[in-house]
């Protein structure tokens, strides 16, 4: 005959089982982590992106798992911005422009000009923690952790008419992303600043509601722009950086190794996307001409002359003047 007290370590036992079990599903969906991001598969960042989920997973001994929402799915760069700051999306490669909204200091990488050529860029980025211990703490004050930032390749102007000199652009509107610097930029060069998200950029041109917008070629192609506009002027106004940011919230979540490990997996990330985007840039431009693009090289001397007062509008600013110190050293970089 069964009694009660016979039951009771049976009813314990049933209990710790289902205790342990829980914790364990609790644990693993802890460790499942989502990531948001603006641009296709296939595109440099996405890349850079997904080698680094690749090596977190390794890093970590398969203990953090990250979902990568590519192409927009959790929406624009700003708003999943956003939604990393309230820690509802643990990762995303934000670029800086549009990040610049919320942390108004990432403007220094908009500014006109400020990088000489790749071997410039990576000297800055990775030479030495001046330029990322800054932008950690500017960025820990507004939610996020930076994990570092991914070189995205240099931007040009593209659209419906061919430019060839400064003068082409004179009274055209242009799609800028959202950042006070850029629009800027292009007011300087006599354009119509119009900001403009990234996911409503190819409505715009369609439509003509733009003439022309900036962008990176290599984004011009991974988007399939060349379907609607025929012509990319390489005038090589700015370098894109984009910050690879995470909730600082879920950083705080983890321990030392998972720490450790998402240090780790970006520094094997980086060195990644360094090469990659080298390699890109030597190849991109006869992949766009193949799709039928005209590319000029108009000489960037009159573009450089027309936009230097960018600087001087940025130091007016509170975080331009902060930030001040960040573009002396960029500058003085050799």
């Amino acid at each position: 005959m069964t009694t009660i007290h016979s039951l009771r370590p049976l009813a314990i036992g049933l209990a710790m089982s289902l205790a342990t079990a829980f914790t364990a599903q609790f644990t693993a969906q802890a460790a499942d982590m989502t990531m948001g991001n603006v641009n296709p598969p296939k595109h440099g960042t996405s890349l850079a992106a997904q080698e680094f989920i690749d090596k977190l997973g390794q890093a970590s001994g398969g203990k953090i798992k990250v979902t990568h929402h590519h192409s927009g799915a959790l929406g624009g760069e700003r708003e999943v911005a956003q939604q990393i700051q309230l820690g509802a999306v643990d990762f995303g490669p934000i670029t800086t422009a549009p990040l610049s909204t919320l942390v108004p200091e990432l403007s220094v990488f908009q500014l006109p000009y400020i990088f000489r050529d790749y071997d410039h860029v990576f000297k800055a980025l990775d030479g030495s923690d001046t330029l990322t211990g800054y932008y950690a703490g500017v960025l820990d004050k507004k939610g996020f952790k930076l994990v570092g930032f991914i070189a995205a390749g240099y931007r040009g102007i593209y659209g419906h008419h061919p430019i060839n000199s400064i003068a082409d652009v004179k009274g055209k509107k242009v799609r800028v992303q959202e950042d006070k610097i850029l629009v800027a930029t292009f007011k300087a060069l006599g354009m119509i600043s119009t900001p403009i998200a990234f996911p409503e950029v190819a409505t715009a041109l369609q439509t003509k509601v733009i003439e022309f917008a900036e962008g990176g070629v290599n984004t011009f192609y991974h988007n399939k722009f060349y379907d609607i506009v025929k012509y990319v002027a390489d005038v090589r106004h700015t370098h894109q950086a984009v910050a690879l940011v995470m909730s600082k919230a879920s950083w705080a979540k983890q321990d030392a190794a998972g720490q450790k490990a998402i240090n780790d997996a970006w520094m094997q990330a980086r060195t990644f996307n360094r090469k990659f985007i080298l390699d890109e840039d030597k190849s991109i431009q006869d992949q766009v001409k193949a799709k039928g693009v005209t590319i000029t090289k108009p000489d960037a001397g009159p573009f450089r002359d027309a936009t230097k007062s960018v600087y001087e509008e940025f130091y007016a600013t509170p975080a331009g003047k902060d930030a001040k110190k960040m573009v002396d050293f960029i500058l003085a970089v050799k």
